[in-house]
């Protein structure tokens, strides 16, 4: 038991001191829901519910990732509460967002005016989409290919938001690293420096 309570214990720790080991552990959890959205996703197919209904998915997990975030980095008011909240908070809401987009049921849902119903397309490659019920002016194959190409659209914006997020990835692992060689720099060499520099 006690061993178990060390290891829990080890886990806050990292957890509320890392904001990278947190935002990763974070990513697969948020994986794992929502890919089990996705089973029970079901797109009301009425304009008049489409936008409402796929938005609260978009954002309601988003808003919880970012409290839960706060939540486990412990954030307190101050300096560094300010710092941890504009950048390792936010990246398991956006993390969701790229999911989310990446799936691309969610926003064509959300763009999707006509009236149908949700049903699978092919079993071969498994696509759902709003099969109109009603006589639309516009033949139900043309809105088969606006919902795919909203498909397309939506994972062309998840693509482009995981690459904002490779970059400040890549970005905050130098600022680190060389923020760290800066501090195991020897005390001599750097006061050489500042010696031979004036």
């Amino acid at each position: 038991m006690g061993s178990r309570q060390q290891w829990l214990t080890r886990l806050k720790n990292e957890l509320s001191n890392s904001p990278l080991v947190s935002n990763v552990a974070f990513g697969f959890i948020l994986m794992g829901l929502e890919k089990l959205v996705e089973l029970e996703f079901e797109c009301p197919c009425n304009p008049a519910w489409n936008g409402l209904f796929s938005s609260a998915f978009f954002i309601i997990p988003a808003i919880m990732a970012l409290a839960l975030m706060m939540i486990i980095q412990g954030c307190r008011c101050g300096i560094w509460c300010r710092r941890t909240v504009s950048l390792s908070s936010f990246v398991p809401a956006v993390v969701w967002l790229i999911l989310l987009f990446l799936d691309g049921q969610y926003f064509a849902c959300a763009m999707t005016d006509w009236h149908g119903r949700f049903v699978i397309v092919d079993k071969a490659a498994p696509q759902k989409w709003c099969e109109p019920i009603e006589e639309e002016s516009v033949s139900p194959q043309e809105l088969m290919l606006r919902s795919q190409r909203l498909f397309v659209e939506s994972q062309v914006v998840g693509i482009v938001l995981l690459i904002f997020i490779c970059l400040g990835l890549v970005v905050y692992v130098i600022r680190e690293s060389c923020g760290q060689d800066l501090e195991t720099q020897d005390p001599d060499v750097t006061e050489m420096t500042l010696y031979s520099s004036s």
